[in-house]
């Protein structure tokens, strides 16, 4: 009999996720890849478990929310001059490398533009869940490499939005309709700005009230109410929570450095359960089976999208002349993908319904090849992050 009431399974799963993400980590494997089959065990393997999809929704746009937040704590004055620019090119390039690589080489295959365009947009998009809970989990966010995949990660979602929002655009094109300005452009626009001015404006808010509070726990309220709040309108208003996170973050510490600081420390101090949570929710949401049915069409997108991350972040990384760790081992840390791959690929199904059978189509083959493919990601993605920042010397605790 599945297991519905919510307060047991997050008893049971914390438990299980602590036991089996430490035997994972002292087989030097990342303790994430232990809460993934933890997940898997409960939900696609036995049954155990059954969330609704407004119970893991609230689940994932909490931590996405969170961890964005922490990534904008990281965009400091002193970040921005010595690493921002280079964080920005290398992002820029790898993000185009890999939605050019798997968009050409899926269509070489299929011989389909729609599809091609959409598995490469979508392919843009780096799990910030993943990679931020690997680096936390080595205790390695101090270095250049660390710091650089937390700015990348966090850019990288800003820049798959756009690329989906304008692909989704011309596929809609391909489809029948007009090409459309408004739909290419503006909206794209909309959503990504929107998402800035409010997490700008709730930093601001939470900056002046900060100077007000004393107190672990009421830092702890107040950081968690300014979160919550930006989440909860950027779905509302339909713009990118995590932008806006990451942008009420990014204010918030420049705003107010020294208390930000407290701030965030408190903030760190409560994600261990919530990473536990969220990644084996995610194993609940995967479907193992799905690999057997993804076809070559899903191989070729793994393997594009490697090569898209790991040589765009190569080309980019020897372009702004970083340091040649980071040239050689940035790659291997932008691998995971999660939450927003999934939730745009979601989304295709939803915006080509109107186009009958093709678009129906479309829409389940894009969720099954990135559900499937999410899979693979979700596993090697934080293995990559490991391997990477331990080649960078950069891990304090193995």
């Amino acid at each position: 009999m599945a297991i519905e009431n919510v307060i047991l399974f997050i008893g049971i799963a914390l438990t299980l996720g602590f036991v089996i993400g430490t035997i994972t980590h002292h087989l030097r494997l990342t303790a994430i890849v232990g809460y993934i089959v933890v997940g898997i065990l409960l939900g696609p393997a036995f049954h155990l478990v059954e969330l609704s999809s407004h119970e893991t929704n609230i689940i994932v746009s909490f931590t996405l929310g969170l961890i964005a937040f922490i990534i904008g704590g990281s965009f400091t004055i002193d970040f921005l001059k010595r690493l921002g620019k280079s964080s920005i090119v290398i992002t820029l390039i790898q993000s185009f490398a890999t939605f050019l690589i798997i968009t050409l080489g899926v269509f070489l295959f299929t011989r389909d533009w729609a599809m091609s365009l959409l598995l490469g947009s979508i392919g843009v998009a780096t799990a910030p869940a993943g990679t931020m809970a690997a680096l936390h989990d080595c205790k390695a966010r101090s270095g250049t490499l660390s710091k650089m995949t937390t700015a990348i990660v966090g850019l990288d979602d800003g820049v798959a939005i756009i690329f989906f929002v304008i692909a989704i655009a011309l596929v809609k094109v391909i489809l029948g309709d007009s090409l459309s300005v408004s739909s290419i452009i503006i909206r794209p626009l909309i959503e990504i700005l929107g998402a800035v001015a409010l997490g700008i404006a709730i930093g601001t808010i939470l900056a002046y009230s900060a100077k007000k509070v004393k107190g672990r726990e009421s830092i702890l309220v107040m950081s968690l109410a300014g979160i919550l709040m930006c989440i909860g309108l950027a779905e509302f208003f339909h713009f990118s929570s995590i932008l806006a996170c990451m942008f009420l973050g990014a204010t918030f510490i420049n705003l107010v450095p020294r208390i930000g600081r407290t701030f965030f420390k408190i903030v760190e101090s409560i994600l261990p359960p919530i990473y536990i949570i969220f990644f084996i929710v995610a194993g609940l949401k995967l479907r193992p089976d799905l690999l057997i049915g993804m076809g070559i069409i899903g191989f070729i997108y793994i393997g594009c999208r490697i090569i898209g991350k790991m040589g765009g972040a190569f080309f980019g990384s020897k372009l702004v002349k970083a340091e040649p760790f980071v040239q050689k081992y940035l790659g291997l840390a932008l691998l995971s993908q999660a939450g927003v791959a999934v939730g745009l690929a979601v989304t295709v199904a939803g915006e080509l319904s109107s186009y009958g059978k093709v678009g129906a189509d479309l829409g389940a083959m894009a969720i099954t090849i990135i559900a499937a493919t999410t899979v693979v990601f979700e596993i090697i993605g934080p293995i990559g992050v490991r391997y990477a920042v331990s080649r960078a010397g950069e891990v304090e605790s193995v």
